[in-house]
């Protein structure tokens, strides 16, 4: 069986390296020519984490990644810790694997190399899918066709798949994310700890974290805006911009920030997950599928939990059963996508009303109510959550060395 996946991002190439010697043909069509993205660093959870492991990335990710021991909620004005969440050994006895923090770029080149060699076609734009009874053909800007038993698109929230599937309207999101690094050694030696730190406003936040085996900090800063801002990764921001807007913030957040040297800004648009997800040979995962506002930092550990629902799916499915199997993983993943989402903007609510004093319960509440069932999902035993006994070692699939 042969699966054509539209993008090569980390969607993408988590499908392909959990499906490599599954028997089932993996195909990437990225339209760029260079496929390491672009941003900042991520956080990995648990609950996308653990399967990972499980494909054998763990030496990888003890290479690049970095193990939080807390996330730290301060206080904006004056850095005063308003609640802490323990990480680190007691998070991996809970949930079986590490909170990890990693640059997105180290992230995606470890994946693809998990990936079957040659998996990837750069420079390929597709602009329209056929689909038949017994296969799809993608058809790309250049002409050429690329014939499948199934498509997925895995191709962001720019995703040309999912206008073939449904309609939508974003709306700008009133808000741009600025995101940037700054090597260890060029900030204060605390500000560098194993430890992500979240600096809260009342309508604005800026965090940072460790990356890249702690050489590096990323940093963030979800700003409200009035102006429209280009939806890409690749626009540069203006820090003097975000120095304005954090005025009056804590020293330290200052300090990280004149010490960068770039910054990148994003405008955010909402866009609401999709009605569809499949139709006979086709479906969506990640952002093409669900995309979502960085806030709790779920949009990529829901996309790696797509790629190995999706990947189970197909691994037991035929070029005649392929749209059941289709089928199943849109409703386990529909289902699982959606309860994040309201869970994640119920917090957020509660947040933004809250008074500073008020947010020590409502985040240690949302913690103990949300923990176990979003970093404890299993998405290879969706119906469980028993990650504190997972065992993380070989796997059925696990890419050879």
């Amino acid at each position: 069986m042969r699966i054509v996946v539209v993008g090569a991002g980390i969607a993408g190439v988590t499908l392909a390296a959990a499906l490599r010697d599954s028997g089932v043909e993996t195909v990437l069509l990225e339209q760029t020519q260079e496929v390491t993205p672009v941003g900042g660093g991520l956080q990995l959870a648990p609950n996308a984490a653990r399967p990972l492991l499980r494909l054998g990335l763990g030496p990888d990710f003890a290479e690049v990644g970095v193990r939080l021991e807390s996330r730290d909620m301060l206080h904006w004005a004056d850095g005063t810790l308003v609640h802490s969440i323990p990480m680190g050994a007691e998070f991996e006895k809970r949930f079986g694997a590490p909170f990890y923090t990693m640059l997105r770029s180290d992230l995606h080149s470890i994946l693809l190399a998990a990936a079957p060699p040659d998996c990837v076609r750069r420079g390929h734009y597709v602009t329209d899918v056929l689909e038949n009874s017994d296969a799809v053909t993608l058809r790309c800007a250049d002409g050429q066709e690329v014939r499948g038993d199934a498509a997925i698109g895995a191709d962001g929230v720019h995703s040309i798949i999912r206008s073939l599937l449904n309609e939508e309207r974003p709306r700008p999101g009133g808000r741009v994310i600025y995101r940037g690094l700054i090597r260890s050694d060029r900030v204060p030696e605390h500000l560098a700890e194993p430890r992500m730190r979240v600096w809260m406003g009342p309508d604005r936040y800026f965090s940072c974290y460790p990356v890249s085996g702690g050489t590096t900090v990323s940093f963030n800063a979800l700003i409200p805006t009035g102006e429209p801002r280009p939806d890409s990764w690749t626009a540069a921001g203006r820090i003097d911009d975000l120095g304005r807007a954090l005025h009056g913030w804590d020293p330290d957040v200052h300090t990280l920030l004149s010490s960068a040297k770039w910054i990148g800004a994003w405008g955010l648009q909402e866009r609401t997950t999709v009605p569809v997800w499949h139709s006979e040979r086709i479906a969506l995962m990640g952002d093409a599928a669900h995309p979502t506002l960085p806030y709790f930092a779920q949009g990529t550990n829901l996309a790696v939990e797509d790629a190995i629902v999706l990947a189970d799916q197909l691994r037991r499915s035929t070029p005649l059963t392929v749209g059941q199997a289709l089928a199943e993983y849109a409703t386990v993943r529909s289902r699982r996508v959606k309860e994040v989402h309201t869970t994640i903007c119920a917090s957020l609510r509660a947040l933004e009303q809250a008074e500073t004093e008020e947010r020590r319960v409502i985040l240690a509440d949302s913690e103990m109510a949300t923990a176990d069932w979003i970093y404890g999902y299993d998405p290879e035993h969706p119906g469980e959550t028993t990650a504190a006994s997972s065992s993380i070692g070989n796997h059925p699939n696990r890419p050879r060395t």
